[in-house]
């Protein structure tokens, strides 16, 4: 069961409207799931970040090149 929804109001530009579609119910929907990808991108992007200060802690300095790689794959 998912959990209650919390209204908002939020100002967009016109084209993303254009791109999206004006239907409230659609265009809450596909927000709501463009919203819970980024909060994923962002939760990984925390878990590598404490990954390498973990890494750095126990082995030295990372090399930045490997790290650019690993946050390339994580987008």
């Amino acid at each position: 069961m998912s959990q209650a929804k919390v209204r908002k109001t939020l100002t967009l530009d016109p084209e993303v409207i254009d791109a999206l579609g004006d239907d409230d119910a659609a265009l809450s929907a596909t927000v709501n799931e463009i919203l819970h990808s980024e909060v994923e991108r962002r939760r990984r992007a925390a878990a590598l970040a404490a990954l390498l200060d973990r890494l750095e802690a126990e082995r030295g300095p990372v090399d930045p090149q490997e790290v650019e790689g690993f946050r390339q794959l994580l987008r």
